[in-house]
């Protein structure tokens, strides 16, 4: 057998159903991890101006930025209480891309791309008033249950390498 002559594997060319609306779509799993990684580096840098404001702007005398060291700034918010201002300014154009993100990438299913920055902008509140870490599988719970999009992500806390829905 030659190179030219390799099996090819004709099943990743199958098109699976959409589980939103039922059509057949090429890949809606890679389409909507798509979305879900892109969210959370969102989130993540959402966060992280979050932590430079919280840390910068600490009063005089706070040593702040000592304290928290090397540490990843998404996460001074889980020390400190930001304040809702911080949080605002934080999230303020942060979600930008998510109308070209689901027209790129939203599969076969119309999505308000308004009502996926809603809910980024109050999941990231929700993190900050809480002093919450940000979690992925968290984002795509929320994602799932108050939009109704079908999220998939790699499950790689488990030998299998399938995508899992999350319900």
């Amino acid at each position: 057998m030659t190179i030219t002559d390799a099996p090819v594997d004709h099943s990743a060319h199958i098109p699976s159903v959409c589980p939103v609306c039922g059509a057949y779509s090429l890949a809606p799993e890679y389409q909507m991890s798509v979305l879900l990684a892109v969210c959370d580096v969102l989130v993540i840098k959402a966060l992280e101006r979050l932590g430079n404001d919280i840390v910068r702007r600490a009063p005089r005398g706070d040593r702040r930025h000592q304290i928290f060291g090397n540490r990843p700034k998404h996460t001074a918010h889980t020390v400190w209480r930001a304040d809702d201002s911080y949080v605002a300014k934080a999230i303020r154009n942060a979600w930008d891309v998510v109308p070209i993100l689901l027209e790129t990438h939203g599969g076969c299913c119309e999505y308000d791309a308004a009502r996926v920055v809603h809910l980024l902008n109050v999941y990231v509140h929700d993190l900050a008033i809480t002093g919450t870490e940000h979690d992925i599988n968290e984002l795509a719970y929320r994602l799932q249950s108050k939009l109704g999009l079908p999220v998939y992500r790699q499950d790689l806390t488990g030998d299998s390498p399938a995508l899992t829905t999350h319900a």
